[in-house]
C-alpha cells in the first residue's frame, strides 16, 4: 500500500468517550418518558440533527417538549453537553502524529456537541483541521462524507489513514479508496499507527 501521508480521526470513543447515562436520568428525573438511549435518539430525531437539518434552537425545543418540568435553555445545554470524558493517551496521539503527517478530525455530530468539543478538550490543537457531520449534512459511513473531507482537507484516499471505533465507518472508508484502521484500543491503535506510518513516538 501506499505510504501514509495523512491521518483522520473519528471523534466519540476514539479520542472523546461519551455515556448518555447521567443525561438520561437528568431528563427522567424532569418527567420525560424516555426507554433507553434509542427511544432517546427518535424522540428528539437525533440524527437529522446530526445531519444539519434541523436547528439548535429546534433540537433544543424538542429536549424541552419531552420534560414535564422545563429546565432553562442554558441548563439544558450545559446538561446536553456534560457527557464527554477525553481520552487521553488518544489525544495524545493526535497531537503526536502533527509533527509527522496531516492530521484531521472526521465526526457524525451536531453543532451544539461540535463547538463544545472544539473549545472544551482543544481539539483545534491536536489537528490541521476537522469537518462535522451537521456542516456537510451527510454522515458516516456515506460515501459522500468521504469525499467531502478529501476535498476539504485536500487528501489523497490512497494514502490516508482512517480510525474509527465503528467497523462500518472504517469499512466505509476503504470503499472509498482509504486505508482504515478499526479503534478497539488504545494500545493496539497507537502500536498499529506506529507500524503503519514508520514512525516511533514517545
Amino acid at each position: 500500500m501506499p505510504p501514509i501521508s495523512d491521518v483522520v480521526f473519528d471523534v466519540g470513543r476514539v479520542l472523546i468517550d461519551f455515556k448518555y447515562d447521567h443525561f438520561i436520568e437528568l431528563l427522567r428525573g424532569r418527567g420525560a418518558q424516555i426507554v433507553d438511549v434509542d427511544d432517546f435518539t427518535q424522540k428528539v430525531d437525533l440524527i437529522a440533527y446530526e445531519h444539519g437539518e434541523i436547528t439548535n434552537q429546534q433540537f433544543l425545543q424538542r429536549l424541552g417538549r419531552l420534560l414535564s418540568e422545563p429546565l432553562p435553555e442554558e441548563q439544558l445545554i450545559a446538561a446536553w453537553n456534560n457527557l464527554f470524558t477525553p481520552i487521553r493517551e488518544m489525544l495524545k496521539l493526535a497531537g503526536q502524529l502533527k509533527a509527522h503527517c496531516g492530521v484531521y478530525l472526521l465526526s457524525n455530530t451536531s453543532d451544539l456537541h461540535w463547538q463544545y468539543l472544539l473549545i472544551a478538550f482543544g481539539l483545534d490543537k491536536i489537528c490541521h483541521d476537522r469537518l462535522a457531520s451537521y456542516e456537510v449534512g451527510v454522515m458516516k459511513p456515506a460515501p459522500e462524507i468521504f469525499a467531502a473531507a478529501c476535498g476539504r482537507f485536500d487528501l489523497r484516499p490512497e494514502s490516508t489513514l482512517f480510525i474509527d471505533d465503528l467497523e462500518a465507518n472504517v469499512q466505509g472508508a476503504i470503499a472509498c479508496g482509504w486505508q482504515g484502521l478499526w479503534h478497539r484500543g488504545v494500545v493496539e491503535t497507537r502500536a498499529a499507527v506506529e507500524q503503519l506510518l514508520g514512525v516511533e513516538l514517545d
